[in-house]
C-alpha cells in the first residue's frame, strides 16, 4: 500500500517494467517552457509597427495587431504582456538600425574625425528617414495621450544615442584627441551640429529627403566645426608629451 502523498505511476500493460522510461530522467518543467520563435517574434513587432504607422497606438488594438501577425491574442500579452511594451518594442525594431551605425569598436583604427562622421551619417540617415518621420509625427500625437510612451522613447532612442556618442567622445578624450570636460554636452553639442533643424523641416514638409551625398556631407562639416571647437592640437599633443 502506497504510503500518503506518494504518487503511483501506472506500468504499461505488458507486464514487463518500462526501463526506457525508468532510465531517462524527466524533464523538470520548472522552466520557461519551449524557447520563443524568434519568427513569430518578429511577425508580432511588425504587425504592430504596420498598425501603429496606419492607426495610431489609441485606435490600434490587440485584436488587429494578433490578425496581422497571425498569432492568438493569448500569444501576443504572454510574449509583451501589454500594448505599452508592444510599442517600446517597435520602438526598439526602429532604432536597430541607427544602433548598428553606433559601433566603432571595429573601426578604432580610423582617425577622430572618420569615426565620428560615420556616426553622424547613420543617425542622419535614421532621423531623416520616411518612416522615421512619419512615425516621430505618430509618437508626438500619442504622447498627449500616453505620457509614459515618452519616457520609453527617450530611453529606448534619443538617451541610447547620446550614451553611444558620449562613449565615442569619452574614448577619443582618454586618446588624447579631444579637450572636453562635460562629455554629454559636447555629444549634444554635436548632435545639434549634424541635425540643425533638418528633421523638423523634413517633418514640416518644408524639405525633401536628403541624398545619401548630401548626408555624407552634412555630418563631415558638423564634424569639422565639433573639432574645431574641442580638438587637441598637434602642437599641443607634442607638448604635452615633453
Amino acid at each position: 500500500m502506497a504510503k500518503e502523498g506518494t504518487t503511483i505511476t501506472e506500468r504499461p500493460p505488458t507486464g514487463k517494467s518500462d526501463t526506457t522510461t525508468c532510465a531517462r530522467p524527466r524533464r523538470s518543467r520548472s522552466g520557461p517552457g519551449r524557447p520563443r520563435d524568434p519568427a513569430k517574434q518578429g511577425a508580432i513587432v511588425a504587425a504592430a509597427r504596420d498598425s501603429f504607422f496606419e492607426r495610431g497606438f489609441n485606435a490600434s488594438t490587440i485584436e488587429d495587431i494578433a490578425h496581422r501577425a497571425g498569432v492568438s491574442k493569448v500569444t501576443l500579452y504572454n510574449r509583451f504582456g501589454d500594448k505599452e511594451t508592444l510599442f517600446e518594442a517597435v520602438i526598439r525594431a526602429e532604432l536597430g538600425r541607427m544602433t548598428a551605425a553606433f559601433d566603432l569598436s571595429a573601426d578604432s583604427a580610423l582617425s577622430i574625425e572618420e569615426r565620428l562622421n560615420l556616426f553622424g551619417e547613420g543617425m542622419l540617415t535614421h532621423l531623416f528617414d520616411t518612416d522615421h518621420v512619419t512615425f516621430d509625427r505618430l509618437l508626438a500625437q500619442e504622447i498627449a495621450q500616453v505620457p509614459t510612451l515618452a519616457e520609453r522613447f527617450f530611453r529606448a532612442g534619443p538617451a541610447l544615442c547620446r550614451t553611444r556618442l558620449t562613449d565615442a567622445i569619452a574614448q577619443a578624450r582618454d586618446e588624447g584627441l579631444l579637450d572636453v570636460d562635460d562629455l554629454a554636452q559636447a555629444a549634444d553639442d554635436l548632435m545639434a551640429l549634424w541635425k540643425g533643424l533638418g528633421d523638423i523641416e523634413i517633418k514640416f514638409g518644408l524639405a525633401t529627403t536628403p541624398t545619401p551625398d548630401e548626408i555624407r556631407q552634412r555630418a563631415a562639416r558638423g564634424t569639422r566645426v565639433f573639432l574645431r571647437a574641442y580638438g587637441v592640437s598637434d602642437t599641443k599633443r607634442e607638448g604635452d608629451c615633453g
